[in-house]
């Protein structure tokens, strides 16, 4: 097995997803597939409605089966690892500029729980209730000749993040975790990683950033994660690297400048080594 399949498995794009992105630049995400891994710099909400997957947001691994929700907060690496055949995910992406303008009350132990315990078991009347407001985001954001479409479509984006709240509040106060010093690293790196990946990818960098050796920053995320640090690095790079071949008509050498490879060739032949196919390949896939 090589790297890909160790840290990625490619899953057709067959099953069931219905996606709604509210973004500032919209057409950036609308080719976005919940079962591709991605990146996304805003809030991604689902629902599960029917079967059953197993996902991974940054290094944790998270089962999802029929009525439970979960939420991905911004900047954070998403990858579906398996699903069942009759999996069917109803999903939502905002940016995180949209929801900000939001008058949302700043819950930091909110925040807090949505980031340690991303998943919550809710019950099919919530399923409903979740469903029902998602629906009018839909109808009324569609609705381009309204003259109050906006205010609309925020006053149901309001309440469903409200009734989000809500359900996490109710099913997760009691949840407290206690990380380990290597854990806490592991995160910091993590957080790190998205905002920097594009120009920095040497192990040096972040164990400098976080004040330690690049030995023991390794130890610790491969401890933690069970791959090495560089592995994660390269991830993220690729992660980027199939976006951009996905929804923009840049060239390789354009795509390559952007993700600072000293050349196309250079990039050619990392994308491939993660990829198992060249740029062109993918991107004509």
């Amino acid at each position: 097995m090589d790297k890909t399949n160790k840290m990625n498995l490619e899953l057709p794009d067959d099953f069931m997803i219905r996606n709604f992105v509210l973004a500032e630049a919209m057409e950036t995400y609308e080719k976005q597939s919940f079962g591709e891994q991605f990146m996304f710099e805003g809030f991604v909400f689902g629902v599960c409605l029917k079967g059953n997957a197993r996902l991974r947001i940054n290094y944790r691994e998270y089962s999802l089966s029929e009525n439970e929700m979960i939420t991905i907060l911004p900047n954070q690496m998403f990858t579906m690892l398996s699903r069942s055949s009759d999996f069917i995910i109803e999903t939502l992406f905002l940016s995180a500029d949209y929801v900000l303008r939001l008058p949302i009350p700043k819950n930091l132990n909110l925040i807090k729980r949505l980031s340690e315990h991303p998943r919550q078991q809710i019950q099919p009347e919530d399923v409903r209730d979740i469903l029902e407001i998602h629906s009018l985001i839909a109808k009324y954001h569609q609705h381009t000749e309204n003259t109050y479409r906006e205010r609309i479509t925020g006053s149901f984006i309001y309440a469903l993040l409200m009734e989000i709240g809500h359900l996490y509040d109710n099913s997760s106060a009691g949840l407290s975790s206690h990380l380990s010093r290597q854990e806490v690293l592991t995160e910091q790196f993590f957080e790190l990683l998205i905002q920097n990946y594009l120009k920095e990818r040497s192990v040096a960098f972040y164990a400098e950033k976080l004040c330690l050796t690049p030995k023991y920053l390794s130890m610790a995320v491969k401890k933690v994660t069970g791959h090495p640090i560089i592995e994660w690095i390269n991830e993220a790079v690729i992660i980027e690297a199939k976006r951009q071949l996905r929804i923009t008509d840049q060239t390789v050498l354009q795509i390559s400048e952007y993700l600072n490879f000293p050349n196309p060739s250079f990039f050619g032949r990392f994308f491939k080594q993660y990829a198992s196919m060249t740029p062109l390949e993918y991107r004509n896939s």
